[in-house]
């Protein structure tokens, strides 16, 4: 098996397309391919083929995948989203309403408003946008969706306007995307938010929800005790 893909639940895969950049791979039926899959967040466009042998790696159809749900628009986290939406599977990307436009390239990306100094400098270092999805769809904050046991939409602006997280209740895992790094050590990120006030909300916002493993964008997963941790982080 590729070594850098792990499995966290049933039906729950991470795959890092590049070091310390995931994505996800969630089996809709919990099990395997034949109800089709859902990527969430698709890494770089040099991390795109990666991302489709470690499905197939994995034993699933990479022609299954149905969905790709988008945590936000950065390009580390987009990049092949497009690629995705092109492919012969007829995939459909989706994304939160406010990041919905820079997705489809019909918007340039937002100016940070009360980012740190590192912040907006890693807003000029990111605004590039990734391949627009002209098509991309929006996913409202609440919605719950079909996909291994029931996946809920969670509103987690900061680090974007439009940023999403993902609750799998049912597997008892958070897919945080960049609303937390866990590269060296779980934290809240120090740098690169859209907004600062924005981004110590969804943490407690995230902090107030039930799972046991918390997977990020950023690093590996944390797999014991992870809510009591991030809600350690509200100090």
């Amino acid at each position: 098996m590729d070594n850098r893909t792990e499995q966290l639940a049933d039906g729950v895969w991470r795959v890092e397309v590049i070091t310390y950049v995931n994505t996800y791979v969630l089996a809709n039926d919990g099990l395997g391919d034949g109800a089709g899959l859902t990527v969430v967040d698709t890494g770089t466009a040099s991390g795109g083929p990666r991302l489709v042998r470690s499905v197939r790696m994995l034993g699933l159809d990479p022609r299954a995948i149905r969905d790709v749900l988008l945590t936000h628009w950065h390009p580390d986290h987009a990049g092949s989203a497009a690629r995705f939406a092109a492919s012969s599977a007829g995939t459909r990307v989706w994304a939160g309403q406010a990041d919905l436009a820079v997705v489809r390239g019909t918007a340039p990306p937002p100016a940070p408003s009360d980012a740190t100094r590192l912040g907006r400098l890693g807003a000029r270092v990111l605004g590039r946008r990734a391949a627009p999805a002209p098509g991309a769809r929006e996913l409202a904050a609440d919605e719950v969706r079909d996909v291994a046991g029931g996946l809920r939409v969670v509103a987690s602006a900061g680090h974007t306007p439009g940023h999403l997280a993902f609750l799998l209740p049912a597997r008892g895992v958070l897919l945080a995307g960049d609303a937390l790094f866990n590269v060296g050590r779980l934290a809240q990120p120090r740098f690169m938010y859209r907004s600062l006030a924005e981004q110590r909300a969804t943490v407690a916002r995230l902090a107030a929800l039930d799972y046991d493993v918390l997977a990020v964008g950023h690093g590996p997963p944390v797999t014991q005790g992870a809510q009591a941790r991030v809600a350690r982080l509200l100090g």
